[in-house]
């Protein structure tokens, strides 16, 4: 009876696709253990599965900031709009989700011999989208985290007797050291059980202090440990039905289950939010790589195609490279610094944020060393003279601070804005093709298919509407403020270059007048 009231909007537009999709059909009446439930693919994972009708998702949730597991669901479920049907039926939700307090970075993730007996009773399917996606996190936490967690998650499913998919969410870029990343496993440096323990043994701040030239060449602690996780589940590949996805760049949903869905300002999200609220002005980059992007819903899609597609073939090869499977878009979609430039600069005058703090407009720089300098011009200096003018009018000072964040964040990314890779997707393509027309409606996965100038109009919206939140009741006044603020830019601009024009005649007309006087006259 519960099954009949929750009606995804694919059904209402077409009732038979429901009976006739081989991946709805695959999950419908399973059991799914999914950890990141809370986390932005989580809360994705958890509405589409609802959509196929799986017999309960098993949630892993940790108490948080006085909230128990519980609370913080029901405050998700009750804030989040993806949940299009909550409000219509929250008992729905509730006979599906099933709670377990937990956490990664604890033995046997904290979870009681009940609770876990019920996982090895029960549980079919295993999604692992829990991460702590942080660049600036230090190593042991990283590790407690992304890989100790993994290798608990991995004791746990070896004893679960119906277990029929494993799903690991990786990155495309924990294998960011290789210019070519395959749909393979990697070797890593060590054995990633013997890094656990080395991790655990040395005391955090000598760590902290060596973590550096642990990691090296790895650019931060997150991909490092990415890429020592992934050594967790090709150890045991020959024992588990793992399957590993490496999705790059997520960014915010295409259409499902609402349009421009996010809830977070990492990676590309908050290139394009400090843009759109002139905080960020400039960046260390090459306008012309791609940058490598797959809407959130389009990733949700793959990785439940992916483990249809696996459960569904013949054996898989021991050595796991098979069940190895890379999103991304260059490849088949590529899409563009620059293409984000003339986007932003596009619907910059059309959708603008009140919330913005200048006229935005940004500048890619390639050069390292020009780019540090014309921060001083483009970020310092302004922050300061925006706080001495809060201060005069007695409000508090902050842009300077805000700044420094941006900037911590922009540096962050510089390695990733200053880099190309060409990954390689021909497995992934594979799953693509092997779907039903019904399912490529019901599940779109294909980054090929995404028109970017469409999507940008929705991303910019969703931006708008669910990081800045803002809604299009304020668009007339927030138009108004983009007209005034793109007359105070270009006077600005038209007083210093007449400044720097000013200054330049003087110099050259001083050295015409010494040099006259030095070496014609005589």
């Amino acid at each position: 009876m519960l099954e009949q009231i929750f009606i995804s909007d694919d059904a209402v537009r077409d009732p038979a696709k429901s009976a006739h999709s081989p991946i709805r059909n695959f999950f419908r009446g399973k059991t799914v253990f999914l950890t990141g439930g809370t986390g932005f693919l989580g809360k994705l994972f958890i509405e589409k599965l609802l959509q196929c009708e799986v017999r309960e998702i098993v949630l892993l949730i940790r108490s948080k900031r006085g909230r128990t597991p519980r609370e913080r669901l029901q405050r998700q479920l009750e804030r989040e709009p993806i949940y299009t049907q909550y409000s219509r039926n929250a008992d729905f939700y509730w006979s599906k989700l099933r709670i377990m307090e937990g956490a990664l970075e604890q033995e046997e993730l904290g979870l009681s011999e009940v609770d876990i007996d019920y996982l090895r009773t029960h549980v079919e399917i295993v999604i692992h989208s829990a991460a702590d996606v942080r660049f600036d996190l230090s190593l042991k936490a990283s590790f407690r985290t992304n890989v100790f967690g993994a290798k608990q998650l991995v004791n746990i499913a070896l004893g679960m007797r119906k277990l029929i998919s494993f799903l690991y969410i990786s990155t495309a870029y924990s294998n960011c050291i290789q210019e070519v990343v395959e749909e393979k496993f990697y070797d890593t440096d060590v054995d990633p059980e013997e890094m656990m323990r080395v991790v655990e043994a040395i005391d955090e701040e000598q760590l902290d202090t060596l973590s550096r030239k642990i990691i090296q060449p790895w650019p931060n602690t997150y991909t490092y440990a990415k890429a020592q996780a992934e050594g967790v589940f090709r150890k045991y590949c020959n024992r588990l039905p793992v399957v590993l996805v490496r999705p790059s760049i997520i960014i915010s949903t295409l259409e499902d289950p609402i349009e421009g869905w996010t809830d977070n300002i990492y990676g590309l999200n908050g290139v394009i939010t400090g843009i759109g609220s002139g905080v960020l002005r400039i960046l260390h980059l090459n306008a012309d790589y791609c940058v490598d992007v797959v809407p959130a819903d389009l990733a949700v899609n793959a990785c439940l195609a992916t483990i249809w597609y696996t459960a569904s073939q013949s054996p898989i090869e021991v050595d796991g490279n098979e069940r190895v499977f890379n999103c991304i878009s260059r490849k088949d979609n590529p899409f563009t610094y620059r293409d984000v430039r003339s986007f932003s600069v596009e619907f910059r005058g059309k959708i603008p944020a009140l919330q913005t703090l200048w006229f935005p407009t940004v500048t890619f720089i390639e050069s390292a060393t020009l780019h540090w300098f014309l921060q001083l011009f483009y970020h310092f200096i302004p922050a300061i003279l925006f706080d001495v003018f809060a201060k005069l009018s007695g409000r508090e000072a902050k842009i300077l601070f805000l700044y420094r964040k941006v900037q911590q964040f922009a540096d962050a990314l510089e390695f990733f804005t200053t880099n190309q890779w060409t990954f390689t997707n021909n497995r992934m393509r594979k799953v693509y093709e092997s779907m039903s027309e019904d399912d490529k409606e019901c599940f779109p996965a294909d980054v090929k298919l995404v028109k970017w100038a469409d999507f940008m109009h929705i991303y910019v919206l969703g931006l708008r509407k669910y990081i800045l939140k803002e809604d299009m009741n304020n668009l007339e006044q927030a138009l108004r403020k983009f007209r005034m603020l793109k007359i105070a830019h270009y006077s600005v601009l038209t007083v210093v270059y007449t400044l720097i024009t000013l200054v330049a005649f003087l110099l050259l007309r001083t050295f015409w007048t010494n040099f006259v006087s030095h070496y014609l006259s005589g």
